[in-house]
C-alpha cells in the first residue's frame, strides 16, 4: 500500500510508501543510537517513534521468540518495579526501571521490523548502526588529539576517548557490533564492498584502542574470532579462503602498525600499561572493584526480594557492582535476576544454533549472536543493563530467529 506525500509529495508525483516511512523511523533511531550523553538519551525520542509507528505503519510482525522475550522483559520490569517499594531506595531508581522497560520494547519493535524482511531490514540497521559509531568514533578522535582544542574536555574522560558517549567503557563497546559486522563484509561481502568495511575498520579500531576499556578489548576480540571462526569452517570456494588469509594479514599488519604507533606516544603508552594492568586502585580492597562484587553477592543471598535499583551504590557501595547479573538481581530479586539469565541464554541458544545454517540469514545471525555473545561476556565485569547496542543486538537476533520460522497467519492459512 503506498501513501501520497500531499504536503510536498503530491505536486511532483511523490509517493512514499509505508516501508520508506518505517525504514526512515529505524535509520534515524538507530543513527542516533551512539549519541548517549545523559538518560533519557535524545536517541529515545526516535526510538519511541520506531516503538508507535512500526505497528501503525503494518511494518513488523511480532514472531514467538520475540514474543516470548518480551513477556520476560515485562514480569522483570514487574519485579523491580516491587523492589522499590523496599526501604532506602532513592527515587533514581523508578527512573532506571521506566528506561529499562522502554528499551525492552524498542528490543520488541526492532524484532517485529526485521522479522518481516529480515536480510534487507538487516542490511539497513547494521549500516546505519556503523555508520552512527563511525561518527561517533570521529567525534572521539578529534577530542583525544585536540584537533578541535575545546573538543577534548567534550568527548574525553580522564585522557580516555568516549566520543559522543558518557563513558569510556560505553563507547569501546558500542563499536563491537559494528566491528563484527565489517569483519564479516571483509570476509563475505562483494569486494567492493569488502574493501569499504576495511577501510571503516581502521578508525574502529583506534578508537576502540583509545577508550582503554579492557572489557571492550576482550569482547572485541571475542566477537571477532567468532566471526572468522565461522567463516573458516563453513568455508567451501577457494577463493574464500584466499580472502580470509589476505584479511588476516592486513589485520595483524595493521594492528602491528596501530599498536606501534599508538606506544610513540608517551600519554598513550603510559595508559596502556596501566590499563594493562588488574592490580589497580579502584579495583582492589573492600571500595574497589572486586570488593563491591562480594558485597553485592553477599546482599543478593540475603535479600531474595532485591534491594530496589541504585540501592546498592547509594547505601553499601561508592558505585554499582561492576556486573550486570548481580546489578540484576538486587534491582529484582532471586526470580528477576533468574529471568534475565534466562534471556540471555535464549537469546544466545536462538543466535548461534542457526549460525552454521547455510543460507542468506547466516551472515546476519553469526555477526548480532558473535556481538551479542560478546556483551553477553563483558557482563560479568560491566553493568551493561542500559546499554542501547545490547538492546539493538537483542531485537536483531529474536527477528531473525523468527524469520527462519515465519509465522503463518491464520487468515491467510485458511484462504490457501
Amino acid at each position: 500500500m503506498r501513501i501520497e506525500a500531499h504536503a510536498l509529495g503530491a505536486p511532483f508525483g511523490w509517493r512514499i510508501s509505508r516501508g520508506m516511512l518505517a525504514g526512515a523511523l529505524v535509520a534515524l533511531a538507530v543513527g542516533t543510537s551512539t549519541l548517549v550523553y545523559s538518560e533519557p538519551a535524545p536517541t529515545d525520542v526516535l526510538m519511541g517513534g520506531v516503538i508507535v509507528g512500526l505497528p501503525l505503519l503494518g511494518a513488523a510482525r511480532l514472531g514467538p521468540v520475540a514474543s516470548f522475550n518480551a513477556a520476560l522483559w515485562l514480569v522483570i520490569v514487574a519485579l523491580g518495579y516491587l523492589a522499590l517499594l523496599m526501604p532506602d531506595v532513592p527515587p533514581t531508581g523508578l527512573m532506571h526501571q521506566v528506561v529499562t522497560m522502554f528499551l525492552a520494547l524498542g528490543s520488541v519493535a526492532i524484532a517485529g521490523y526485521i522479522a518481516k524482511d529480515p536480510e534487507p531490514r538487516f542490511r539497513l540497521v547494521m549500516a546505519f548502526y556503523a555508520a552512527a559509531c563511525l561518527a561517533a568514533t570521529a567525534a572521539a578522535l578529534i577530542g583525544y588529539f585536540r584537533i578541535v582544542p575545546a573538543a577534548y574536555d567534550l568527548f574525553t574522560n580522564y585522557g580516555r576517548a568516549r566520543g559522543t558517549f558518557k563513558d569510556p567503557n560505553v563507547f569501546g563497546a558500542a563499536l563491537v557490533p559494528a566491528l563484527a559486522f565489517l569483519t564479516w563484509q571483509v570476509l563475505r561481502g562483494a569486494p567492493r564492498i569488502a574493501l569499504m568495511a576495511a577501510a571503516a575498520m581502521l578508525p574502529l579500531a583506534i578508537g576502540l584502542l583509545l577508550s582503554f576499556s579492557r572489557g571492550a578489548w576482550m569482547a572485541a576480540a571475542f566477537a571477532v574470532a567468532i566471526v572468522g571462526w565461522v567463516a573458516v569452517v563453513t568455508s567451501r570456494r577457494q577463493r574464500d579462503w584466499q580472502r580470509l588469509a589476505t584479511a588476516a594479514g592486513f589485520a595483524v599488519a595493521g594492528l602491528a602498525t596501530v599498536g606501534l604507533a599508538a606506544f610513540q606516544v608517551e600519554e598513550v603508552r603510559g595508559l596502556l600499561e596501566q590499563r594493562a594492568s588488574m592490580d589497580q586502585s579502584y579495583d582492589q580492597g573492600p571500595e574497589g572493584r572486586f570488593g563491591g562484587q562480594q558485597k553485592a553477592i553477599a546482599l543478593v543471598l540475603d535479600n531474595p526480594f532485591g534491594i530496589g535499583t541504585h540501592t546498592f551504590r547509594t547505601v553499601h557501595h561508592p558505585e554499582e557492582p561492576h556486573n550486570v547479573y548481580l546489578s540484576m538481581f538486587l534491582n529484582a530479586g532471586w526470580v528477576g535476576g533468574l529471568l534475565f539469565i534466562a534471556t540471555i541464554v535464549f537469546t544466545l541458544v536462538a543466535g548461534l544454533r542457526l549460525a552454521l545454517r547455510p543460507g542468506i540469514l547466516q551472515g546476519p545471525v553469526v555477526v548480532t549472536g558473535a556481538a551479542f555473545a560478546a556483551m553477553a561476556f563483558e557482563g560479568m565485569v560491566i553493568d551493561s543493563d542500559h546499554w542501547r547496542h545490547v538492546f539493538l543486538l537483542l531485537g536483531c537476533i529474536w527477528g531473525l530467529a523468527d524469520a527462519v520460522e515465519p509465522v503463518v497467519d491464520p487468515a491467510r492459512r485458511q484462504g490457501d
